[in-house]
This record gives C-alpha cells, sequence and structure tokens, in this order.
C-alpha cells in the first residue's frame, strides 16, 4: 500500500488528464490566460467591494443610542415625566415605595401633553419595555462631547440625565416611529435576571461590485445581498468601528410592534452604505463574540453574474476536454 495520498489509480488519471488539456492549451495563450488568469481576478474583485450595507429588523425587549449628527426631532405622545432629584434623593422612601409610578424617593413626577423634542448630538438614551407593556427612555450620562446639551421637554421642563419619560401603552400605540441617527447597541447580555435582551430578529449585509458602478447619468445600482442570518433570544449587537468610534453614524427607526399583543419594540438599522465600514458585532449567549465580515467567497456565491461566467467557463473546460480525448481517440494507434 501507497504511503502517499496521490499515489492512487484515480489521482493517476486526474493528472494525466490534466496535463493533457495543459498541452492542448499551450497554443492557446488567450485561452490559458483566462483559464489562469479567471480565479485570481475573483478572488481580487470580490475581496474589495465598493460599498457595505448593513441591514438590521429586530424585536428587542431595550436598546440604546447615542445620537450623533444631525440632531433627531422625535414626536412623542403624551408621557409621564419622572424628573431625577439627584442629591436631593431620599433611599429610605424610595425603598418603601410599592407603586408603580415614579418613585417619589428618586423622581419627581409630571404629567407631559403630547409635544415635539430636539435631542443634540451626544445624548445617549436607553429604551425599556416593560412587563405592562409601556416604554421608557431614561437619559444616560452623555458620549462623545464635554458640554453638557439641553434638552427641552416643554417651556418648563428639562430632560436631564437619569431622567425618564414613561409612555403608556395606548399612547405607544400611537407612535408611527421615532427615527435616530446615531450609534445603537440593542438588547442587553443575556444572564439571569437580564430584562431587556432581545427577543428575535435578521440581518442583511448588501454590497456593491464594480461591474454595478454607475460613475454616469441617475442611474442605479441594485445591490446585491452577500450574507443573511437570523438573530436569537438573547443576542446582542452593536456595531464596530474601532478607527473613528465617534463616527459609527446608523439611521433606523423605534416603532410600535404591528401585533398589539407581542412584546417588545421593532427597531430597524441601517448604516447606509457607510464608506467608514462599520461592521456588524453579535454576541450570542455563551459564545464568544462575531464580527460579521463577508469574504470573497460570500460575495462571489451571490452574484449572478460571476456565476453565469463560471459555467461558462466551466462549459469551455470540458468542451476542450472532449476535444482532446478525440483527437487521442482518432490518432495513431
Amino acid at each position: 500500500m501507497s504511503e502517499s495520498g496521490y499515489d492512487g489509480p484515480g489521482s493517476r488519471v486526474s493528472l494525466r488528464r490534466a496535463s493533457k488539456l495543459f498541452r492542448a492549451v499551450q497554443g492557446n495563450t488567450r485561452f490559458l490566460a483566462v483559464l489562469i488568469g479567471t480565479p485570481f481576478l475573483v478572488i481580487l474583485l470580490y475581496s474589495f467591494p465598493l460599498a457595505q450595507n448593513y441591514v438590521v429588523e429586530a424585536r428587542t425587549l431595550s436598546a440604546r443610542i447615542t445620537v450623533l449628527d444631525p440632531d433627531v426631532f422625535w414626536k412623542l405622545p403624551k408621557a409621564q415625566f419622572c424628573e431625577d432629584l439627584g442629591e436631593a434623593r431620599d433611599l429610605s422612601k424610595a425603598a418603601s415605595y410599592q407603586g408603580t409610578g415614579c418613585n417619589p424617593g428618586l423622581f419627581r413626577e409630571v404629567s407631559l401633553p403630547s409635544t415635539e423634542i430636539r435631542i443634540p448630538k451626544g445624548v445617549q438614551i436607553l429604551i425599556q419595555y416593560q412587563p405592562d407593556g409601556s416604554i421608557l427612555f431614561q437619559r444616560l450620562e452623555d458620549r462623545f462631547i464635554e458640554d453638557k446639551p439641553t434638552v427641552r421637554l416643554t417651556d418648563s421642563e428639562v430632560w436631564t440625565e437619569g431622567s425618564v419619560l414613561k409612555i403608556k401603552p395606548v399612547d405607544w400605540t400611537t407612535v408611527t416611529l421615532l427615527e435616530f441617527a446615531g450609534d445603537v447597541v440593542v438588547g442587553e447580555e443575556a444572564g439571569s435576571g437580564a430584562n431587556g435582551y432581545l427577543i428575535d430578529g435578521r440581518y442583511e449585509v448588501r454590497e456593491l461590485f464594480l461591474r454595478q458602478y454607475r460613475p454616469w447619468g441617475n442611474a442605479k445600482a441594485n445591490a446585491t445581498t452577500v450574507v443573511s442570518d437570523n438573530l436569537y433570544r438573547g443576542d446582542r449587537i452593536a456595531f464596530t468601528n474601532t478607527l473613528e468610534p465617534e463616527k459609527k453614524l446608523l439611521t433606523g427607526f423605534f416603532a410600535p410592534l404591528f401585533d398589539a399583543n407581542a412584546r417588545g419594540i421593532g427597531i430597524v438599522i441601517s448604516n447606509g452604505f457607510d464608506p467608514t465600514r462599520a461592521r456588524l458585532a453579535v454576541e450570542s449567549f455563551g459564545a464568544r463574540e462575531i464580527v460579521v465580515t463577508p469574504s470573497w467567497i460570500d460575495r462571489a456565491l451571490r452574484d449572478p453574474l460571476l456565476l453565469a461566467l463560471t459555467a461558462i467557463l466551466g462549459f469551455a473546460v470540458t468542451t476542450l476536454t472532449f476535444a482532446v480525448e478525440i483527437r487521442k481517440f482518432n490518432g495513431p494507434k
């Protein structure tokens, strides 16, 4: 028995056929150049897409956004405003509170009418779905800026850090959508007692290839979906950009779910062919974080033009091989 895995009868036949095919095309330099150069050209073209777009649609119990340029305008329904008392908190009073509204030991409660507010750059907001179907919007510590921007809710009320807006279920259903532009984290790290996890969803990566480039007129190229997958309960998603973390400009919106009995908040996110190439990071329970980065193989397998060219090239190689076999059969005995 041979010690090498390349000395079997099948391997020797394949090598002889490859040798005959190579000798047959030696006289046709153009075909030989295409046969050898095509794989390298494919790898080169599909390793560097012209643009990349991530699209995420999910249902979650919480999400955190940081507003970046431009400012965000939200039209909110009537809400319950819980203003953080700060140093005036009464922790003993807060510990004994058994109600469901603003804890009087921690917050001052104010009822707000429906209004439109402007949220400037740097403001960070945590959105949470509550068991009773209400939605909480809590202003967190600002990011990427030094001066504290003012978020005015009414002429007399200002949304300060730590303060919360609570929208009741019946009022939340009147919201069409709340758009944003900035950085986003959806879901929280899964674990015992977690109540802000992602429920389900899906993501896609769409890219433009060199053949889809349109430098003329108003013609628009259709992007190709190169990677898609589902998101599962307990996943946590974020976008990474280690070179310029303050420029992870994503766009999207929050919206009520169509099914009034379904739990969670609907969210749609897109990086809009961001040239900074922000990457989608998915962290699943009990697993390492995965950064979704399509390879040239993913792109090549999803491009119908390449598949057609590959089929044509394969047919040409098969035809040439068949011609070599016929020549051998009709040649000198």
